[in-house]
This record gives structure tokens, C-alpha cells and sequence, in this order.
């Protein structure tokens, strides 16, 4: 993991290089760490809940697993014919370099027809999922350190220092990259069909070669979930069950939970992730009319409910629904 901080030795070696006078560099700084100083002031982080970072993590972690999971159950049949395919693709291969022309013939043949039973089943169908990674990118920030970090990368910019503002920019990432391979439909069925071709034309290294081709260009999406939308989202359940409970202390913990969430999604905001969506305000106001239901002692649950399902939808809109 990486930490973003407000590196004074990055704006002097700026400012060194600069041809400005030195007052003016210097009344730059000032302004900088003034800016920094009111974001800070406005945006303070609250006090740390008793949810660990490590427990944060396997919540976060359970909840992209269960989302998997779902997925690749309704999609179970399809998966299951799309990795056979596959294989028996790749098996295809093996039989041509071993000069067992007819068997890699039926085989291509036979995936040729199964191609066309998927796509019998749903003529809409164009990407199937065959396999799913995930690749996590986390820092440990503060608000304030990311617009500090942004505005350093403003000046490098502004001064033709294109590539200390890349790798500034660069670190400011807090996301999980889920990398899912699919199957596409719209052009793997006539790689094979070409490749029967070439094969009944006798031209066995092209036909292999198709299918090598066809291997290598699976489509790989990324999609990037930021972390602190889903951390939000865990402090907003954690905070609904606490109210649930009969722990004598519920409201402050719920309360606390609920400014940590406010905090994340506010953070998620600042590293640009949906920057300016509508959301992130609605959001928002949601916590703060729960945080109010809670200190007067309100009925809560309708109101959580509401909250859970607002961020849901924001999260699926916004960063699942990107293909």
C-alpha cells in the first residue's frame, strides 16, 4: 500500500527548476499548504471505528465473492459450455500438431455446433465469463493529502513537468480492478469455422494458427470498484445491524460507523472515482438524516434500508455496469 503526503522536497525541486523568482515560489507554497490547512479543518477524519482494517478487508473481500458468485451462477450453463469450448479448443490444436487430421476435424465440428446452440439458446448472448482475477491498489490517505497530491500535480503540469505529475498522479488510486476474460461470441465461432476450412483445404498449420489466434484474443474487461464506496457500503451495514442489537452503546457506535462511511464516500469523491455525481450528494444527506433519526432517538431500520439500496444502485450504475 501506498501513502500519499505532501512531499515540501517535490515542490522546492518544482520550484528550483522554475523560472520564476523565488518570492513568488515561495508565496505559491504558502498558498498550497494554506489550502491544505482549511481542507483539512473542513474535512477532519473521524475517530477511527472498532472495525479493523484487517476485519474491513475480509468484509470487502466476502463482498466481491459473493457478487462473483452470484454472477457465475446465473450464468453457470453458459460458463460451463464456454470453458469446454475452450479446452477442446486448445485440444484441437495438440490433435493437428500430432497429424491427427480426422480427430481434430470432429472436434472442430463439434465445438462449431455447440457455438451454435449457445447462441440458438440467446441471440443476444455475446460475451460469456470463463475466468475472473482481482488486483488491488490501495493507499493510505487523507482528503486533504489528495488534493495536496493533486494540486502538486497541477503545478508540475503547469510547469511542463509532465512525467513527476504522472507518477504523482499515478499512486492515487483505492480500488479493486476485477479483470474478467469472456468468451466472445460475435467472433470465435468463425475462427473455428474458418479453421475447418483451412483444414479441409489441407492447410493444417493456418488452421491451427486461426485457433491459436482465437486463444489469444479472449476480451479481458476491467472493471474498477473503488474501495472506499465499498468500505462505505460495509460501515452503512455495520451500522444498521448495531442498531438492531441491544448493545447499550449502539447509538454512538452506529453514529460513528455512519460518519466513517460519510468520510469514504467523501474520499472516493476526491480521487475521482464518479467525480461530481448527483449521488454522492444524496448519499450524503441520506447519512445525515439517519445520524439525525439516531440522536433522536427515531425509528431507523426504513431509513437503513432506503440507504443500503441508494448505494447499491450508485455502486452498480457507476462501476459495474461499465463494459
Amino acid at each position: 500500500m501506498k501513502k500519499i503526503v505532501l512531499l515540501v522536497l517535490t515542490l522546492a525541486f518544482m520550484a528550483s527548476c522554475s523560472d520564476g523568482t523565488n518570492n513568488q515560489t515561495q508565496n505559491n507554497q504558502n498558498a498550497n499548504l494554506m489550502k491544505a490547512e482549511k481542507i483539512h479543518q473542513d474535512l477532519k477524519q473521524p475517530e477511527k471505528s472498532n472495525i479493523s482494517d484487517k476485519q474491513m478487508q475480509e468484509k470487502v473481500a466476502e463482498n466481491l465473492r459473493d457478487r462473483t458468485a452470484a454472477q457465475q451462477k446465473a450464468d453457470s450453463a453458459n460458463i460451463k459450455a464456454a470453458l469446454e469450448i475452450l479446452a477442446e479448443t486448445q485440444k484441437a490444436i495438440d490433435l493437428i500438431a500430432k497429424d491427427k487430421d480426422k480427430e481434430a476435424e470432429d472436434l472442430l465440428a463439434k465445438i462449431v455446433g455447440q457455438l451454435e446452440v449457445l447462441m440458438a439458446k440467446d441471440p443476444n448472448l455475446a460475451l460469456i465469463p470463463v475466468d475472473v482475477q482481482y488486483e488491488t491498489r490501495d493507499l493510505i490517505a487523507d482528503i486533504p493529502s489528495v488534493y495536496a497530491a493533486v494540486e502538486s500535480a497541477q503545478k508540475a503540469m503547469d510547469e511542463g513537468y509532465y512525467q513527476l505529475a504522472r507518477r504523482i498522479l499515478s499512486d492515487l488510486a483505492s480500488e479493486i480492478v476485477v479483470k474478467t476474460t469472456y468468451l466472445p461470441l460475435a467472433t470465435y465461432p468463425d475462427a473455428i469455422k474458418l479453421s475447418v476450412a483451412l483444414m479441409n483445404q489441407g492447410k493444417k498449420k493456418e488452421a491451427a494458427a486461426i485457433l491459436v489466434q482465437a486463444l489469444n484474443t479472449l476480451l479481458v474487461v476491467d472493471q474498477n470498484i473503488p474501495l472506499p464506496v465499498l468500505r462505505a457500503e460495509e460501515y452503512i451495514k455495520a451500522a444498521a445491524l448495531i442498531m438492531e442489537s441491544k448493545d447499550e452503546n449502539k447509538d454512538q457506535i452506529a453514529l460513528n460507523y455512519l460518519a466513517n462511511a460519510d468520510y469514504q464516500l467523501k474520499l472516493a469523491e476526491a480521487l475521482g472515482y464518479g467525480k461530481r455525481d448527483k449521488e454522492y450528494k444524496e448519499l450524503a444527506d441520506a447519512i445525515e438524516v439517519l445520524q439525525k433519526a439516531i440522536k433522536d432517538k427515531k425509528e431507523t431500520k426504513s431509513l437503513f434500508d432506503n440507504l443500503k439500496q441508494k448505494i447499491e444502485k450508485f455502486k452498480i450504475r457507476l462501476f459495474y455496469n461499465k463494459k
